[in-house]
């Protein structure tokens, strides 16, 4: 589980919005390799009275890992929605940080191949 720091700016988060980060983006620690996890999580809701009424709730969500942060940035009328939203995007994220940073996997076949074709 990613210990994750709520902030909320001119928006206050209650229980069980706070339940809802902790049970959707908490869990994405399972998505990174092994090696890279426990580093933490920052996410930071407030209430954009310039933007308009259908982008009410803004959340930065910013994973921490080794190298450059992971970041998701979104906007919608709910803030349970804007959750899911920086979720997925995340996830992309993630998939791509993995696929860059994990070493490739040499297969024994071809490793045999290479040697019986001398």
């Amino acid at each position: 589980m990613i210990q994750i720091q709520l902030t909320g700016r001119k928006f206050e988060i209650d229980n069980e919005l706070k339940k809802y980060i902790n049970r959707k983006l908490g869990s994405l620690d399972k998505y990174l390799p092994r090696s890279h996890r426990n580093q933490g999580m920052t996410v930071e809701i407030f209430k954009d009275p310039s933007g308009k009424e259908d982008n009410r709730y803004k959340i930065v969500a910013v994973l921490k890992v080794q190298g450059p942060d992971i970041v998701a940035e979104t906007a919608t009328i709910n803030p349970h929605s804007a959750v899911d939203i920086a979720e997925q995007k995340l996830k992309i994220q993630i998939r791509k940080y993995k696929e860059k940073h994990q070493p490739k996997k040499i297969r024994i076949k071809d490793f045999f191949d290479k040697f019986t074709s001398q």
